[in-house]
This record gives C-alpha cells, structure tokens and sequence, in this order.
C-alpha cells in the first residue's frame, strides 16, 4: 500500500486498516512526503510509528529524501517502489497531498496489478483501476467504525504533533448505574457527592470529577468501546503539558469533551472568561485531535449568551449549556453520530429529565448561577431592583415573559412587542393562561417595554408548572 502523507491521517489511517482487515492484509506500507515539514514530513513519521504500534508485522518504508510535488514525482516513486519490492497487488491511496501530487498517484493505476483509491472527509471512498474496457471507477464502502478499536493515545499521537514522542496517562471509565445517578440528581438537587454515596461510593473526589467519571460512563453505554478519563500529556521529567476531561475514538473520529460545572460568577476570579474558555478549547480540538476532530464544552452550570454561541460557531466548538441539560443524552447521541436509537437504558435516563422538564425544570447536572451574577441596574441599595435579573433570565430563556413567586404570590413580568397595544398583549396572556390561572395587571412601563401582571391560580403550584413548561424557550407575544 501506498499512502500521501498530509496533516489529514484518517483517510490513511481507515484505509490502512480496512486494507489489512478485509483485503488480504498490507505486507509493505510506502509513505511517500515532500520537504514540508508541518503538513507532510512530520505526519508522514507519526504515521510510519503509529502503524508499527498497531500493526507491527507491516514492514514501514519512507524515502530516504523528501519527494517532490509533481506528478512525476510521486508516479517516479510509486515505480521505485514496485521494482524494489517483490511482485504483488498494489493499492495506491491517493487521499492526502497537494492536487498535483493526487494526479501523479491517480496516473499510477496504468501500472500492472496496482487499483488506486481515495477517501473523501464526508467517509465516501472510491476506487479507479484499469480494465479491459478502459478506466472504471466505482464507490466503495467503507465502514468508518472499522478504526473503533484503536486505543486513543495510538490516534492522538499520530494526529497529533503535540502528543508525538510525549507520554500519556489516562484512566479507564467505569459502569455505572446511570439511571440511578439521574434520579438521585433530581433528587438531591444534583449534588454529586451525595449522589454517589448513594450508589455505594462515598469519598471519591470533588463534584467535577465526578461528572467527568458520569459522562466517560455514558459514552460506554452507547457502545463507544475506546474512552479515556482525565488524560493528560507528560514530558519526560512528569510536567504536565495538556490535560483533556474525556477523550473518544468514534466512527473515524476524535471527540472531546471538556466538562466543566463552573458558574458565571467564577469567571474571571478562579477561571478564565468564557470567550478564553472556547478559543482553548478551539485550539485543543485541533492540536490534540487533529482535522476532523470535534469538541464538545459542556457547561451544565452556565447559560452561553449569543456573542458566546457565535464565538463557538466561527471556531468548531460545539456546545452543551445549562438550557440543554434536560436533553443531555439525546445532545451527546447527536454530537457522536450515534446511529439510530439511544440504548434502553439511556433512554430511561432521558425519560427521567424530560419528567422533571414537564414539571418546569429548566437545566440539570448543575445549578447555574442567577442573581448573584447580574449587574443591577444601578449600584446595590436597600431596596432590590429585579428588572435586570428578569431581563437577564428572559434573554437566556429566549423567552419574553418570566414568572417567579413571591411568599404566596406569583407574577408574570413580559415585555410589550412595539407593534401590539400593552391592553391587547394583556388579553393575549389571559388567553393563554385562561385553563389555569386568572391574570391582574399592576403596571406597564413608561416606556411601553415591559409589564407586570399578577397570577392568580386555579389549580396547584405543580399543575400551574406543568402547563408553564410548554411554553419554556418561547417569544409568546411575536
């Protein structure tokens, strides 16, 4: 087999081992690199060390110079390489590279016995060879799973010239009752010490930790089979040069997870800001994951504004905040690419949220911090505004409307659309809420923005919650 070194190894990597799984198995793996040491002479070394760790009876062979990038350059090569080597089938990868260099390892299929191939990003391969009626190209398939066995550090490594020639240390997920964790979450109020004191193991390390123990736990109920805790990259006298929460190999991929269960309140103080938070994050994905690798923040404690999901969005970092806690396991199935169904055991785990999402929970895992982080309107006096805070609530929510209770009473705080008379918006809220509760108004704003509204139930507190979060995440009056 012969290979294109580039910065993107999965197309090699998958192919190298569906090659040798189902084809008959690779003898002589030829890589062929330029003179560029960052995008093809350093991956072209990852790559030689990484098939010799996971498949060392295949003899590895690099030229002894860098190759050039033309097409004749690489077609000179490929032809060097089957006169010295013994006579057999030849499968020519032509995935990495520069286009040139492509049309050189293309050419190569005029050469006897030898079928060239090509992957692309999206997992689609094809094949061209040589037949008695001329060229055929046909699609091949490929199963991305095939690299699923692979030990994390083995991938990192080669994707990585940051993990490269460095020591990493990693623990193993455990079982866990997941289910159990969920209830006695709702339970507790997600205090996670006392969560697993209640599944027998009492003692074993700070909430973060835990949680990162309960999302590796997850990841091998979905049937991700290689996960890995707390993983962390060493140099030769033990300095820790990066340490990443949860870390997978999934379906040609790498995933990670950086799990976190701060609050707004400590940014700035004991960690960094958020926006320093996803650019570290960006820079992870691509120096530990290399291309096609994916991140995923999870911050269950803390309300991402847009600015912050723009950020995320521009860099490659996916995200899970506290308003997507209550769907954890279908967010972290979708972020995977777990295909069809979750297992049953998850889905009883999410059946568990979306009961307590019924009842008027907003978020899991975590308690985000809300008063103690907004900035009031004004500097803190004896008497509380909570304009601010409503309004911070609403834009989190995406909602225009935020109900709270006060000793026995409860209100319904909403903003005026400009476009809707505040007596018609009044009448639309009475319509809304007619099947529990009875609405008085108290004041509107002098400018027109917003409006304040008693409630006055008709049914009990957990009928009035259970209709309320219908509308949770909901402009109303738009």
């Amino acid at each position: 087999m012969v290979v294109l070194s580039s910065e993107q190894l999965w197309p090699n990597i998958l192919g190298l081992v569906h090659w040798h799984k189902h084809e008959g198995g690779v003898q002589d793996l030829c890589i062929y690199y330029t003179n560029d040491p960052v995008r093809s002479k350093q991956p072209a070394e990852r790559f030689a060390a990484f098939a010799s760790k996971v498949f060392p009876t295949i003899r590895v062979h690099l030229p002894e110079t860098p190759g050039g990038t033309l097409p004749q350059d690489v077609f000179d090569q490929i032809v060097a390489w089957q006169k010295q080597l013994p006579p057999r089938r030849w499968i020519i990868n032509a995935t990495g590279g520069l286009k040139l260099m492509f049309y050189g390892a293309v050419q190569a299929k005029e050469l006897p016995n030898t079928e060239v191939v090509y992957g692309e990003l999206s997992g689609e391969w094809f094949h061209w060879r040589k037949t008695a009626n001329g060229e055929h190209l046909e699609s091949l398939s490929i199963d991305r799973s095939e690299t699923d066995y692979i030990p994390v550090r083995y991938l990192v490594q080669a994707q990585s010239g940051v993990a490269f020639n460095r020591t990493w240390h990693c623990e193993k997920p455990e079982q866990l009752p997941v289910n159990q964790l969920i209830q006695y979450g709702i339970e507790t109020g997600w205090n996670w010490p006392q969560m697993f004191a209640r599944i027998g193991r009492p003692n074993e390390g700070q909430a973060g930790f835990l949680f990162e123990k309960f999302v590796a736990a997850v990841l091998r109920e979905m049937g991700i089979k290689e996960v890995d805790v707390n993983a962390r990259l060493e140099e030769g006298n033990g300095q820790s040069v990066q340490e990443i929460d949860v870390i997978a190999n999934y379906r040609g991929r790498i995933l990670i997870f950086d799990c976190k269960l701060r609050v707004e309140s400590e940014e700035g103080r004991r960690v960094e800001p958020l926006a320093v938070q996803i650019r570290q994050a960006a820079a992870i994905r691509r120096d530990i994951g290399g291309i096609g690798a994916k991140l995923l923040m999870i911050r269950p404690g803390r309300a991402f504004r847009e600015q912050e999901k723009l950020l995320a969005r521009e860099l490659g970092v996916d995200i899970l905040d506290c308003a997507a806690t209550l769907n954890f396991f279908r967010e972290l199935a979708r972020f995977c690419g777990l295909p069809g169904a979750l297992p049953e055991s998850l889905q009883k785990a999410q059946d568990l949220l979306d009961g307590v999402k019924s009842q008027g929970c907003q978020e899991a895992f975590a308690k985000s911090s809300f008063l103690g982080t907004t900035s009031g309107a004004e500097p803190r006096r004896v008497i509380i505004r909570l304009e601010s805070h409503l309004n911070k609530y609403m834009e989190e929510t995406g909602q225009d409307w935020a109900v709270y209770q006060m000793g026995r009473y409860i209100y319904l705080y909403y903003k005026l659309p400009q476009t809707i008379p505040a007596d018609a918006c009044l009448k639309r809220w009475q319509e809304i809420l007619a099947p529990v509760a009875e609405i008085t108004r108290l004041w509107a704003a002098k400018g027109g923005k917003v409006a304040l509204a008693r409630l006055i139930p008709k049914v009990d507190s957990d009928q009035l919650r259970r209709f309320l979060s219908h509308y949770q995440g909901r402009k109303l009056l738009q």
